[in-house]
């Protein structure tokens, strides 16, 4: 589920809350309305790509940016924004995806542990295969290459993701959410992220989008 909040500023949007769910991909807010104000400016509009599976929404007064994918059952979410934007929240808000990435407890480390329980139990080493999985790490390797020819973040979510479900729509996932990453962010030599071990660069502080590549299970909420 995706939640996304767009506060009332000045004249030129009233508050809007846009509401997802898999296989509820609406092209409008939950009041029915495709734009922010009743005026021609268009400062907050909704635009439909393909019915039920990709949105876009333009927030311009804030110069703002969401792509909002379905694939398979999962959703994902692609934001540009300003920094400052990014970085303007309350100390009571504390799980800031954009700015802080995820929780520590979430993340796999450079050893190929990850320390989240799944499914209720403990994921092995990477490379090793799982019950609810028809990939090794040796078929999810060649999947995600079919889709990613870089060996980055994208590459490397892909892979985890099949060895972890079994579902190919998360190389759909990471596939897309390298796509936009091309589409949204302005230098095209932080496109691809690499694991801190490997060379080629990274993001660095000025970045300006948040990507998520695949989504097992996630209730997301964004504040604009």
């Amino acid at each position: 589920q995706i939640t996304i909040i767009f506060k009332s500023y000045q004249d030129c949007t009233d508050q809007k809350v846009y509401q997802a769910v898999t296989d509820d991909l609406p092209a409008a807010f939950v009041d029915g309305t495709t734009s922010g104000s009743n005026g021609n400016t268009k400062s907050l509009q909704i635009v439909e790509k393909v019915g039920g599976k990709y949105v876009e929404m333009h927030a311009r007064y804030i110069g703002t940016t969401v792509y909002i994918r379905q694939l398979g059952h999962y959703l994902t979410l692609a934001i540009r924004m300003p920094q400052e934007l990014a970085v303007a929240y309350e100390e009571s808000q504390d799980l800031q995806l954009c700015v802080n990435g995820c929780p520590s407890s979430e993340r796999i480390d450079d050893s190929g542990h990850l320390l989240l329980s799944v499914m209720g139990q403990l994921l092995p080493q990477a490379g090793a295969t799982h019950p609810w999985s028809v990939y090794t790490l040796e078929t999810a390797t060649t999947k995600c290459h079919e889709k990613i020819l870089v060996k980055d973040i994208y590459f490397y979510s892909c892979v985890f993701d099949l060895l972890t479900t079994g579902d190919v729509n998360f190389t759909a996932a990471a596939h897309s959410a390298l796509k936009d990453v091309e589409a949204l962010h302005p230098r095209k030599e932080h496109w691809h992220i690499f694991p801190s071990n490997e060379s080629g660069g990274g993001v660095g502080k000025g970045s300006k989008f948040f990507v998520s590549p695949g989504l097992v299970c996630l209730i997301l909420a964004v504040f604009l």
